[in-house]
């Protein structure tokens, strides 16, 4: 699982779309620490392209699709391809109606819902499905997965931001890793010492981990005029510091559901706040980073 909320939404009225508070939706979404997705579909074919669907983490059909027919013919399609995405059914009409189209196709995991109160009922049955998946497994899992995502835009910043200072720089650049990295980890002495014959950004990559990305970001910036103006924040703190005992550290969990984390002879609490508030921070780094790189692809030009 990504840091993305994913909703695919199948209605044949593009004014029921244009009616609805789409904003708040994604609002809310963002509230949860999470990206919001949502893609609006208006016919069959537009829909079936989106096979097989468990790409997205809801689906939401409604009953009453004009000339394209009922919502549940659609459903049980998605349901035939053996995809369990949560999927919210939802009329105009009584939820009745729904119920029996939905038991006469024999149809499994489905919520129904009004139409006018349709953007709530999105709300609670996404918030409800988060919970059952956002255990503590799934979220180490989603931090290992964004910070590699976050190491490789660090990366491209590095490399795009090195072409744009002068060889004397580079060089200071390229002497201060080798001699801090030298310092703590004489496994690497070959590798470091072959570095600092020929050094290159993409060497320098090559031996770098997390922290060591943000160390040479932070020499970088000195020399660079663009990235001096940047204020990315205390990533170490906000970022690497969690993951290392999310994904270092031994667990205890306590009677009310919180975990307690120990690596290094340091301690990390770690409950569904902390998580929210780890999902939000990743997400800012992350939209940080794209608009530099983007920044990086047409600076000088």
């Amino acid at each position: 699982m990504k840091l993305q909320y994913k909703i695919l939404w199948f209605d044949d009225s593009e004014e029921l779309f244009d009616s609805l508070n789409l904003d708040y939706l994604q609002g809310q979404i963002r509230r949860w620490g999470f990206v919001p997705d949502i893609c609006l579909v208006n016919s069959p074919e537009e829909f079936l392209q989106k096979s097989p669907f468990d790409d997205y983490d809801l689906l939401v059909i409604d009953y009453n699709l004009e000339s394209y027919g009922h919502g549940e013919d659609f459903i049980a399609q998605v349901r035939e391809q053996e995809v369990l995405t949560e999927i919210i059914f939802y009329s105009s009409g009584a939820t009745s109606l729904l119920w029996n189209a939905v038991h006469a196709k024999q149809l499994e995991g489905i919520y129904v819902a009004n139409k006018q109160t349709i953007i709530e009922r999105i709300l609670k049955v996404g918030q409800q499905t988060l919970r059952k998946v956002l255990d503590l497994e799934n979220m180490r899992g989603i931090v290992m997965a964004e910070v590699g995502d976050l190491d490789l835009q660090l990366s491209n910043i590095l490399t795009a931001a090195m072409v744009g200072i002068d060889a004397e720089k580079q060089k200071e650049i390229f002497e201060r890793f080798y001699v801090a990295s030298s310092e703590h980890h004489e496994t690497h002495k070959l590798s470091l010492d072959k570095f600092s014959k020929d050094p290159s950004i993409e060497v320098l990559l090559s031996l770098c981990d997390s922290d060591k990305r943000w160390q040479n970001y932070g020499r970088l910036k000195k020399h660079h005029e663009l990235l001096k103006k940047k204020v990315l924040g205390n990533y170490v703190d906000d970022i690497l510091r969690p993951r290392n005992f999310l994904a270092h550290g031994v667990p205890v969990r306590a009677e009310d559901g919180t975990f307690t984390f120990a690596y290094q002879g340091k301690s990390y609490l770690f409950d569904e706040a902390v998580s929210t508030e780890l999902r939000h921070k990743i997400i800012i780094y992350k939209t940080a980073m794209s608009e530099l790189n983007e920044e990086l692809a047409v600076y000088g030009k």
